[in-house]
């Protein structure tokens, strides 16, 4: 059971030192930069020094053991791991999950859904409410400034379990080498970083509403990396969604103009930006991994969590605030509670997402994800007192709506995508049927 939230009057609505002097205001915001700038450079040179390794150690042509050939080759096709079917013992299991509530498989399959439904609201619902909490309150009299150890605890977690499958299942080596993860990792905790920095100066509900312009981000991350063009129909709606959030934010700060959500409005989208393309780019490149050495969603999650908690320790090692942090969790229970339950719905939720895309798709993943986030926004305005006026729940109502149509779209063309194929397997052409199928790749199925 959660504590009682503290009284509006001892919560920092946004950065407690805003209120009442600006000055204090810039220069805590020029501590979260160079906190960010130093995370950023450190974690960059770590990766460019593995790159680096790679290239001189790979062209001795020498094995040095496991953990090094693991960490910095790509896997030999003679040292891939023989898979064991297991597939039917999964169908089985997922046949007799829901069996003892009806034997009718679309009522199984409903409950099922259902399930996962609950399971991924209630688990970001809880993590979007501590996530504003810890970083908008104080504890003890003191408000608690360092993302990066919750960053550390959460990528932690995530580690062990996706360790753990990985281990049970003999596929802890993935094909490509790890150091390629350090690339989606770096920007997977950056910008982790301005998720969290952001909340320091803005609200939860402008937070959650930028978050869907990730799209538009990944749209121009994917053409710079990768040089890939995306259909005309994904920028249309990446700009009605860029609309749609920005009168979102005109109308938001106009109605707290001259409030405590009116301050350091300029920095709080400064870290909004960096987020929005960090992310862009980390979806991008995990879809890379995935096309080209056909990774698994728990090496994936593997990979990427071991590099994110190596990079966090190191950036909290060098900015000397790892052990104060540790310190003041044993001395604060209720921060070590928070910061508990705020990493274990995360990794929940990360479950609760595989899950769900697995056994239902994309599309049905992507409307719960809406429906999850309208009622974060909600439940942040109850508990936080933000207010939001019709004109701006209007403007949220065409950022959600255009995501699950495009949602919709995609599903139509992967579903029509899918009936080519069974034709083609048939005796159609097969280099002429995936000209014609209109199929995604694996970036943009992630991206769904």
């Amino acid at each position: 059971r959660l504590p009682p939230l503290p009284s509006l009057a001892n919560t920092r609505e946004f950065f407690p030192k805003v209120e009442g002097s600006s000055t204090m205001g810039s220069e805590d915001g020029g501590d979260a930069i160079a906190k960010f700038a130093n995370g950023l450079v450190l974690s960059i040179a770590v990766g460019l020094g593995l790159r680096g390794l790679a290239y001189l150690l790979n062209r001795q042509k020498k094995n040095y053991g496991f953990v090094v050939d693991c960490i910095l080759f790509d896997q030999k096709i003679a040292d891939a791991p023989v898979k064991d079917d297991t597939k039917s013992t999964t169908q089985g299991a997922k046949k007799s999950m829901f069996k003892c509530v009806s034997d009718n498989p679309t009522i199984q399959r409903g409950i099922h859904l259902a399930c996962c439904a609950i399971g991924l609201i209630v688990a970001f619902l809880i993590y979007g409410v501590q996530q504003e909490r810890i970083m908008t309150s104080d504890y003890d009299g003191k408000p608690f400034k360092n993302p990066n150890f919750l960053i550390f605890c959460n990528r932690f977690m995530a580690f062990m379990i996706a360790f753990s499958v990985c281990y049970a299942t003999n596929t802890l080596r993935p094909k490509c080498g790890l150091y390629k993860f350090s690339y989606c990792s770096i920007s997977n905790i950056m910008s982790s970083f301005c998720q969290f920095a952001s909340l320091q100066f803005l609200s939860f509900p402008v937070l959650q509403v930028a978050k869907s312009c990730k799209t538009l981000a990944v749209l121009v991350v994917q053409y710079l990396v990768l040089g890939r063009i995306s259909d005309m129909f994904e920028y249309i709606v990446a700009f009605i969604v860029m609309l749609g959030a920005g009168f979102f934010f005109y109308i938001f700060a106009e109605t707290t103009k001259g409030g405590g959500e009116s301050s350091s409005w300029s920095m709080g989208i400064i870290f909004l930006l960096f987020f929005i393309f960090l992310d862009g780019f980390t979806n991008v490149w995990q879809g890379h991994l995935n096309s080209k050495y056909a990774t698994s969603q728990w090496q994936m999650m593997l990979g990427v969590n071991f590099f994110s908690m190596t990079l966090t320790l190191l950036i909290q090692g060098s900015d000397n605030t790892l052990m104060s942090t540790l310190a003041r969790m044993l001395s604060t229970p209720s921060l070590a509670f928070d910061t508990a339950t705020l990493c274990l719905s995360a990794v929940c939720g990360q479950l609760f997402i595989f899950h769900t895309i697995k056994e239902f798709g994309p599309l049905v993943f992507t409307l719960i994800s809406i429906c999850r986030v309208i009622l974060s926004i909600i439940v942040s305005c109850l508990l936080y007192d933000h207010h939001i006026v019709p004109t701006g729940w209007m403007s949220i109502g065409v950022v959600f709506g255009a995501m699950g149509y495009r949602a919709y779209k995609k599903s139509m063309k992967r579903r029509s995508s899918g009936r080519v194929k069974v034709v083609s397997e048939t005796g159609t052409d097969i280099n002429n049927t995936a000209k014609h199928s209109g199929g995604k790749s694996l970036a943009n199925l992630n991206n769904a």
